[in-house]
């Protein structure tokens, strides 16, 4: 289980990257909504092992009834699982009277924190139920190659930040 500080900051990059980019993205979802949301969503996965950040918190209520029906980096760490939450998510928006469109970037979220699991040597099961992990073996998790990569990864996020306030007039930061 890569650390929570690991997939947030990985999200905050994977989030600002898409927004820098596409440019559309913001005018629908304003930035700040879509770091915090993606920032929140990027813990979720992890609801499915009892030791976890979000398992620990309040969410972890959740987490019982989830544990009786995986095991860590089952169905959770999936498509599967983004799709599901997400759609729980939008209907949640619906209710209490917010856009459905936000579920975009929960997904979003969501995704991040497979991407970054991928990067581990046990890897993802994207493609739950149907077998097979999905590994890059690139940092063991809690190894000192997972904070260098933090750290890279929190360099990216400055640089997007800065890349923005310079050449593209604050866009993201000023919505």
């Amino acid at each position: 289980m890569m650390r929570h500080t690991t997939h947030v900051i990985f999200s905050m990059l994977f989030i600002t990257a898409i927004a820098e980019f596409i440019p559309s993205f913001t005018e629908f979802i304003p930035y700040s909504y879509a770091l915090t949301i993606s920032m929140f969503s990027t813990l979720l996965p992890d609801i499915d092992h009892p030791h976890s950040y979000i398992s620990k918190s309040y969410w972890g209520v959740f987490s019982g009834a989830i544990l009786k029906t995986t095991h860590h980096r089952g169905w959770t760490h999936s498509l599967v699982g983004a799709g599901i939450f997400s759609f729980i998510f939008a209907i949640l928006l619906l209710i209490f009277g917010s856009s459905p469109i936000y579920s975009i970037v929960f997904f979003l979220g969501y995704v991040a924190h497979l991407i970054s699991d991928s990067l581990n040597p046990t890897g993802v099961n994207w493609l739950w139920p149907k077998n097979g992990n999905f590994r890059i073996n690139l940092v063991k998790t809690g190894s000192e190659g997972e904070v260098l990569l933090q750290k890279v990864f929190l360099l990216l996020f400055v640089g997007l930040l800065f890349y923005d306030s310079m050449w593209n007039n604050g866009g993201l930061i000023n919505g």
